[in-house]
């Protein structure tokens, strides 16, 4: 996985990136997900590093937009699989931790009385 420094970089050197957040399109978390896993130099890219021009008719055009399965094929081929791997380990382990958490907690363990049997309700004496 990239580092934020790596990121941060990447951010000067394409400052046109910081409009798509300030107008709202886009946030700094799904950015830095695709920095993750497409590195830069893909086509993820394309549409946000463009001239301002070209970004405006983009976020017009963004509430219509239909893709296709070439479209669907194109983002499946960038991506990295060592990354993926990278990030359903994480998840495999934090699901494993809130399991282990959370699988303590039920099973609360009732007090026993070691060598003690309640006496039948029917028998009054033990004649």
């Amino acid at each position: 996985m990239k580092s934020k420094d790596e990121f941060k970089s990447f951010v000067k050197k394409h400052p046109e990136l910081i409009k798509h957040v300030k107008n709202g399109s886009m946030s700094w978390q799904k950015f830095y997900e695709l920095y993750s896993l497409y590195d830069e130099d893909n086509e993820a890219w394309k549409d946000y590093l463009k001239k301002d021009d070209e970004i405006n008719v983009r976020i017009d055009n963004n509430s219509n937009t239909n893709y296709g399965i070439s479209d669907v094929f194109n983002m499946i081929k960038g991506v990295k699989p060592e990354v993926i791997q990278q990030n359903i380990n994480s998840i495999q382990k934090f699901l494993g931790f809130v399991q282990e958490f959370v699988g303590d907690n039920n099973k609360i363990k009732t007090p026993t009385r070691n060598g003690y049997t309640p006496r039948p309700t029917k028998r009054m004496f033990e004649d």
